[in-house]
C-alpha cells in the first residue's frame, strides 16, 4: 500500500481522471445538494465517487439477518417491507448521471415475488441466503440498493436485509428497521430536526494541517515513513483487501468502570473508548505518534434517511504518547484531541482531502479505523411479547489493514470487533489485538496513576514482540 506497481499506477491515475480528481483539480467548496431533484447528499457524492471508481467491490455492502418470533408472520413482514420500500426514496430508487456527472435518485420498478405463496417471499433477491447475497455486486444504476427476503422458518420469520452503503447509515435503523418492527412508518413530525452549526471549511483544513497531515507521521504497523511522494501518495489510498473478522466481548463491570473514568476525565465513554484504542494501539506497536480515523455522523439539517442515505463521515485523529506520562494524563490528552477533531465532524472528509491535495499535501498517514458505534437494534422499541435479532454478515472484505469497533448492543453490553486485512495483518496479530485491547479498558481504572510505560509492559509481557510485518 506504501509501494506502486506501474501498471497499479497507470489503473489508478485513470479512475481519478474519470471521476474528475486528477490533474491541477483544485479544492471548491461544495455547493448544497437539491433533495426536491433527487440529487445526493455531500456524504452521498463522496460514496458515489467510490462506488463509481470500482462497482464490483464489496466493501460498501453491508448485510443483515434479522430473525422476528413467531408473534410476526411472513405475510405481516412483507407488507411492512414494501411499506419501507414505497417510503424511503433511498431504498426504491435507481441512480441516473446527467450529462454534468451529477448523480440523482429516480423511482426504481423491482417488484417483489412470492416465491413459495405465503412461506417465502423476495425483492431484489436473486439468491437464497445472506452470504451469497451479499457476494453479489450491486449495480445502482439498474437496481435499488436493497435485497430483501422473508422466510419462514419453523420458529418464526427470517428476514435476509441487505443494503449498499449509499442508502444508509448508522442514524438509518430506527427508522427503516423501526418500520419494520412496528409495521408502521412513523409521521415526518417524529423525526427531530438536526441542529448543526455551518461547517468552517477553512478551519477544518488549517486543523488538519497543524495534526493528522503534518509531515513525518509514521504508519502506526510497521513504524515507517511513507515511501511514496506527496503526489503519488493520491494515487495510493488503502485499498480494500480479503479480510477476517473476530468478536471480543468486554466485561460490562469494565464498561461501567470506564464509564466512570470518563467522567472523571470531563468526556463521555464513547471519547475515552476513542482515547483507550489510541493507548492500544501504541501498547499493541509501540508508535508513539500515530493517526486513528474515525467514522462520524454527518447529517445536515433536512436530510431524513428516507431520502438522504449515506451521511458518514471521517474523521482523523492524531494522538501523541509519553511513555513515561501517567495513564490519567494520557488519557485526558488524548479525550481532548477527540474533542478537538470533533469539532470539525460537519465538515466534509472529501472536502478536506480535496483541499490538502491542491495544496500539495499528502494522503493521511493512517492505517487503522476506531468507532464506536451502535448495534442496529440498539433503541427501537420491540413490542410486548415479541422477540427480534440481528446479527451481521461479513463480506469477507476489510477497507482498512485493521478496524477496532466497539460496538453497544440492544442489552447495554458492549463488545469489540476486530476487522483485519490478511494480506497486512495475520490472524495472531488480529487476536493478540483483541486481547490486549479489551484487557485494556478492564486495567485502565485502576492504572490511571502508573505511567503508560508499565501498563503497556503488563499488556504485552507475554508477547514482547508485538509489532507486525507490513506487507507490500
Amino acid at each position: 500500500m506504501t509501494v506502486l506497481t506501474d501498471t497499479r499506477l497507470e489503473l489508478v491515475r485513470r479512475r481519478l481522471a474519470a471521476a474528475g480528481l486528477a490533474g491541477d483539480h483544485r479544492f471548491a467548496a461544495p455547493a448544497l445538494p437539491r433533495l426536491d431533484t433527487g440529487e445526493f447528499g455531500i456524504a452521498e457524492r463522496r460514496m458515489w465517487k467510490i462506488y463509481e471508481l470500482d462497482p464490483d467491490s464489496l466493501s460498501h455492502t453491508i448485510g443483515l439477518i434479522l430473525r422476528f418470533d413467531d408473534t410476526y408472520t411472513v405475510p405481516g413482514l412483507v407488507e411492512a417491507v414494501e411499506l419501507v420500500v414505497r417510503e424511503a426514496a433511498v431504498l426504491g430508487s435507481v441512480v441516473t448521471v446527467d450529462g454534468s456527472g451529477v448523480p440523482r435518485r429516480v423511482p426504481g420498478d423491482t417488484a417483489g415475488e412470492w416465491i413459495v405463496p405465503g412461506a417465502e417471499w423476495a425483492w431484489n433477491a436473486r439468491a437464497a441466503t445472506a452470504d451469497e447475497l451479499v457476494a453479489i455486486p450491486f449495480r445502482l444504476t439498474e437496481e435499488p440498493p436493497l435485497r430483501v427476503r422473508v422466510t419462514a422458518d419453523g420458529a418464526g420469520v427470517t428476514v435476509l436485509f441487505v443494503v449498499h452503503h449509499l442508502a444508509v447509515d448508522d442514524t438509518s435503523w430506527p427508522l427503516l428497521l423501526g418500520t419494520l418492527i412496528s409495521g408502521t412508518w412513523p409521521d415526518a413530525a417524529a423525526v427531530p430536526p438536526i441542529q448543526r452549526p455551518a461547517p468552517q471549511v477553512q478551519r477544518a483544513v488549517e486543523h488538519a494541517t497543524r495534526t493528522w497531515a503534518a509531515e513525518g507521521i509514521r504508519f502506526p504497523l510497521s513504524g515507517e515513513l511513507p515511501r511514496v511522494t506527496p503526489e503519488e501518495s493520491w494515487l495510493a489510498p488503502m485499498d480494500e483487501d480479503a479480510g477476517a473478522k473476530l468478536t471480543e466481548p468486554v466485561d460490562p463491570a469494565a464498561v461501567a468502570a470506564l464509564d466512570a473514568v470518563a467522567r472523571e476525565l470531563g468526556g463521555t465513554a464513547n471519547a475515552l473508548f476513542i482515547a483507550v484504542t489510541a493507548l492500544g494501539v501504541h501498547a499493541l506497536t509501540g508508535a508513539e505518534d500515530h493517526v486513528l480515523l474515525v467514522p462520524a455522523d454527518n447529517r445536515q439539517p433536512g436530510d431524513r434517511p428516507d431520502r438522504v442515505g449515506y451521511s458518514g463521515n471521517i474523521v482523523p485523529m492524531r494522538f501523541a504518547v509519553d511513555p513515561a506520562a501517567s495513564v490519567r494524563e494520557t488519557l485526558r490528552a488524548a479525550v481532548a484531541v477527540v474533542y478537538r477533531a470533533m469539532e470539525f465532524a460537519g465538515v466534509d472528509y472529501g472536502t478536506v482531502l480535496t483541499a490538502l491535495r491542491g495544496a500539495g499535501g499528502r494522503f493521511p498517514v493512517a492505517e487503522i479505523m476506531a468507532s464506536v458505534r451502535t448495534a442496529p437494534l440498539r433503541g427501537i422499541p420491540v413490542p410486548d411479547g415479541a422477540r427480534v435479532t440481528c446479527e451481521s454478515v461479513f463480506t469477507g472484505i476489510a477497507p482498512y489493514p485493521l478496524t477496532f469497533a466497539f460496538e453497544l448492543a440492544p442489552d447495554d453490553r458492549v463488545h469489540l470487533e476486530v476487522d483485519h486485512q490478511l494480506g497486512t495483518v495475520d490472524a495472531a496479530f488480529a487476536r493478540r489485538a483483541a486481547t490486549l485491547l479489551t484487557a485494556l479498558v478492564a486495567r485502565v481504572p485502576a492504572a490511571l496513576d502508573g505511567t503508560v510505560a508499565a501498563l503497556a509492559r503488563e499488556l504485552t509481557e507475554p508477547n514482547r514482540e508485538t509489532r507486525t510485518p507490513r506487507v507490500s
